[in-house]
Order: C-alpha cells, then structure tokens, then sequence
C-alpha cells in the first residue's frame, strides 16, 4: 500500500537538518545487484521517488522541497546535478535557442556565464566516483567541522530538478542575516510567480502519489522563513486537508539581523519564534519545536548534553546531525514496511495532539546507552534516569507525559534477554519483563512500568543506523564501540563508529506549559513599536495582540487545572 509523503525545508539551518537526514537514508540503501544483504525494514518509497532522467536513466530522489536564499548553492546548478550532464552535452545548441527565441541574431549576441564556485574537496571525490574513477571518501578525513561553509558542502544525495528553489529576493551572507521578519516571509509568499512556482511543484509532487499520507515540514522559526512556512502550511491545509506534521528548528547560533544590534536581534527573533507557534496552532496537525539548546528565546545558551557525544555547541554542521539522528529515527513510526496499526503519520499527529495539545517535545539517545555485553533486560531493569536527552528548547519535561511515540532501532533479537536453557537466564527469568519475546514490546512494557497512567507507542527496527562519511562521527567519544554498543570501560582510544542504536521519542506533557509560558512571557515584554520593521512590512497591531492571545489561549490547554 502507497503511503507517501512530501517533505518541506524551509530556511538555512533547516536545510543542514535536511541533508544530514537524506545522506543518513541514503546510507542504509541496498545497491547491492545479488541481493545478498538483508532485505531493508524500512520502507524508502515513503519518502522518495523513482524517476528517469532525460536519457532514461531511472533515478530515486527525495520526495522534497527545499527553499533557502540567494547564493546557497554556490557550485550546485539549481536544477541538481542528476540532469545537468544531458544539458552539458547540448552546451551551446541551447545556447543559441535561448538567444534565438528572444528574437535576437544568434550569431551576434555574447552569452556571458559566470563560472560556478569551486567545489569542495568531498564534492569533488564524489564526482570521481561517480564517474567510475576510484573514490575515497569512506577513508578520508575532510574535517567537515572545520571545513563546511554551507550545507550543500557535504550534500551525498542527489536532487530532482523540482526540489531545489532559491530567494532571489534576498542573498545568503555570513556577515548579516537579511530575511530579518516574519512578516516579510508572508510578504514573500505574496510575490505571485513565487507562490505559483512553489504550489504546481506540490501540486506535481502530490499527483504522482498513489495514497499520500501527508507532509513533513522543516522550518526555521525564527526569521523571514517564519513567516513563508506558516504560508505555506495554510496553502497544504486548504488545498488537501492532509496530516501536517511540523519540526519548527532554532540554530545554535543566530547572525545580527540588518541594522541590527545583538538587543534587537534578540527581540526580533523572540517575536519572530512567537509569531510562528501562534499561526502553527491553526496550520497543522502537530508541531515539535527542535534545538541542541536549553534555552533558545531570549538567549541561546545551555547546550543540551549527551552522554558518550561530544560537540561544538554553535557548529550547525554538528548540531543539525544530532536533531537529523532524531528526526530519522523518530519517523521510522511512519517508514516501517508492513505497518502495525498506528503506523502513519495521521495516527501519530492524532495520538499526540489529545484536546488540542498541538505541540510535542522530542527526545534523543546517540547511542543507545547499552554496553556491549550487556542484554536489553538487563539495561531496562538497571536504568533508573531519563532514557533520552531532550531537544526541545525550554523544556525539561522528565517523566511527565500523557502520550508518546518511541522509536528505538539497533538492538538485535540476540540483545534482547539470555535463552531459557542457558544458565545465565535464571536471573533474568524471575523478571517480569522476561515474558516479552521482542524489542518492542519489552520497551513497551518498561515505560508501562515506569509510569501507569500514561500511553506509549513503540517502534522497533533491528538495523542500526548507518554512520557513513559525511556524518560526523567525531560526536562518538572512545567508550562508544564500532557498532555503537558501549565498551565495560573507556580504552581511551577512539575507534571508527560504523553503525549505533538509537530512540527517540515525541512526547505529550502538560508541562509544555512552561515552555509556552516562557515564550508568551518573553514576547511580552517586548514593545513592538520600537521595532519599526514589523509594521513596515506590514504586521498590524490588532493581528499581534490576537496571536498573543491565542498563544496564551494555548498555553492553557498544558495547565494542570485545564478540563480535559
């Protein structure tokens, strides 16, 4: 049975999300031609595509759309790299067509092109191998941290001409971010040619579904993209009514705004950050705001710390691979082949957003906690913290939650507990949770254990994921093993991590409260008429008191007086 789904990435950091997503899928595929490998869990046709090429050439892309600004792509042609070859081989044939149909003499008319940036060292060993020359870039160390200037640098997937749509309006820079407000991104959608272009490239995407499940959308909250994604979301709902399940992300770190002081970026962003949560309440089925910091309104600081994982707290290329490691593991809810009861993306959005509780928080273990000796069982029965590190900003929800989604991959049948005829499982035995025969249903029995009153949907996929270049396995300190289980003890050696376990989960929790609070708490204070660039793009005073209200109105429906 068809269960597609389209995805959406919207903004910069979005974008480096999105291809540490891709490249992570990417890794799992089986190009074996025997067919000796174990046939995949997991269903990839849910999020990409089959396709041919101009010489018929059969292509599997991601069913997605990304928008970023002006001068993103630097080497990378906007239609992708997978027709660019049958264009190449025409070269000056289209040239002169161009010129011809303008109307002008072909033969007197200059063609000025400019060259395109050069390409990374990583980018350009992937050419190599692709076209049959030997590659290297498993052993190679390129020092991504170091050396990534932007996502597109360490891009492994390749893009179907639809996908990929540019800014113009607005230049990418280093210095200073230009897409400064909200408003100006709902301005932006209202530029008809662009609007129109983004809407027929959905709409084509959604007609070659045979039974589209709905949309996943990546979005930087806290800038223009703010307000082109609430758009956006508003058009996916009135045209198709489908599930619409939303990742709003806060980078790490955030550049000046134009003509701006680090004050006033903060304001505009916090007001920005607002703004968007009050308009997703109304535009999509649930939305699961996502950051590697603490705190993230007024202030980004206190990175969120994961055992045995060591980063750079404002690194985006680091940072967006631990909330890709989420995002790919969580969604295997939805990806699974054969799916259980439950298994889609409508019944996820409907089983966390109980009495209008919209918005989730998410939780990340890299890795999975488990020394390499050690049984599941065994694990569960001796784990007495939190199993996940939470990546929702503003948000400490501990054991506090009504419903969940988990999902946990890597843990083999032969992890799970000791056989009944061998003599180590006398121990075991006299556990309860000795009755479970799968992954699933022990994890299942262990949050039931932990707390009798709430819900838990849980997911398992036996295969690890895949940690292949150009994923940072710099993260992984010396304890963590080559297959991701734990060593007893840390050998102080680091080795190379090919593959790790992993869960997360999306949780509902009344104390959500806290985080709503903080927010409405924050915007506040803030005097909107001081910032002169909302009403200049046309924000009017009447709409920021009603989104204020509404996002109070949410905030109550978390309060433990609220009558469910």
């Amino acid at each position: 049975m068809a269960r597609e789904i389209l995805t959406l990435q919207l903004g910069n950091y979005a974008n480096y999300v999105g291809t540490h997503w891709w490249n992570i899928q990417e890794a799992s595929f089986n190009y074996d031609p025997n067919g000796t490998d174990q046939p995949s869990e997991v269903d990839h046709d849910v999020l990409y595509r089959e396709g041919r090429t101009l010489t018929r050439q059969i292509t599997y892309t991601p069913r997605m759309l990304l928008v970023d600004l002006k001068g993103t792509l630097k080497f990378m042609p906007k239609e992708g790299e997978l027709y660019q070859a049958n264009r190449g081989q025409q070269g000056s044939v289209e040239e002169e067509e161009l010129v011809g149909g303008i109307g002008w003499d072909a033969g007197k008319v200059e063609v000025i092109r400019k060259d395109p940036a050069e390409k990374c060292e990583y980018q350009r060993d992937l050419v190599q191998s692709g076209n049959g020359e030997d590659g290297d870039e498993e052993e190679k160390d390129y020092n991504f941290k170091d050396t990534v200037q932007d996502w597109i640098d360490y891009s492994y997937s390749r893009y179907h001409p639809r996908s990929i749509n540019m800014v113009n309006e607005y230049s990418h820079s280093k210095e200073e971010n230009l897409f400064d407000t909200i408003t100006n991104g709902m301005e932006l959608w209202r530029n008809y040619d662009f609007q129109d272009d983004i809407t027929d490239k959905v709409r084509q995407y959604v007609e070659e579904c045979d039974g589209c499940q709905g949309f996943q959308t990546l979005l930087d909250c806290v800038d223009g993209f703010a307000g082109l994604g609430v758009k956006c979301l508003e058009h996916l709902q009135d045209e198709y009514g489908k599930a619409s399940l939303v990742f709003p992300l806060v980078p790490p770190k955030m550049l000046n705004f134009k003509n701006a002081d680090d004050v006033m970026t903060s304001s505009i962003r916090v007001v920005n950050t607002a703004l968007c949560f009050s308009n997703l309440i109304e535009s999509c089925s649930l939305f699961v705001p996502l950051s590697t910091m603490g705190r993230c309104w007024r202030n980004l600081d206190q990175p969120r710390s994961f055992p045995h994982v060591a980063y750079e707290e404002s690194n985006f290329y680091q940072t967006s691979a631990l909330l890709a490691t989420f995002l790919d593991t969580a969604s295997l809810r939805y990806r699974m082949k054969n799916p259980a009861e439950g298994n889609y993306l409508p019944s996820l959005c409907g089983d966390l957003s109980p009495y209008g509780r919209q918005m989730a928080a998410a939780g990340l273990a890299l890795p999975f906690g488990m020394n390499n000796s050690e049984d599941l069982i065994d694990f569960l029965d001796n784990h007495e913290q939190q199993l996940h590190t939470q990546l929702t900003p503003n948000a400490n929800l501990g054991k506090k939650y009504l419903f969940q989604s988990v999902s946990i991959r890597g843990i083999p049948r032969s992890k799970l507990k000791r056989p009944p005829t061998a003599k180590s499982a006398q121990r075991q035995q006299r556990m309860a949770a000795y009755r479970c025969d799968s992954v699933s249903e022990m994890v299942q029995f262990y949050y039931q254990c932990q707390l009798h009153a709430s819900l838990s949907h849980v997911t398992a996929c036996g295969a690890p994921m895949d940690l292949r270049t150009p994923f940072p396995n710099e993260l992984l300190q010396s304890r963590v093993g080559y297959d991701g289980f734990l060593h007893e003890f840390d050998l102080g050696v680091k080795q190379k991590v090919i593959s790790t376990p992993t869960l997360a989960v999306i949780q509902s929790s009344g104390d959500l409260a806290d985080s709503l609070d903080s927010l409405h708490r924050e915007v506040s204070r803030i005097k909107i008429a001081k910032l002169s660039r909302f009403a200049e793009s046309g924000l009017e005073q009447e709409d920021y008191k009603e989104s204020l209200e509404r996002l109070l109105d949410f905030k109550e429906k978390y309060d433990d007086n609220y009558e469910l």
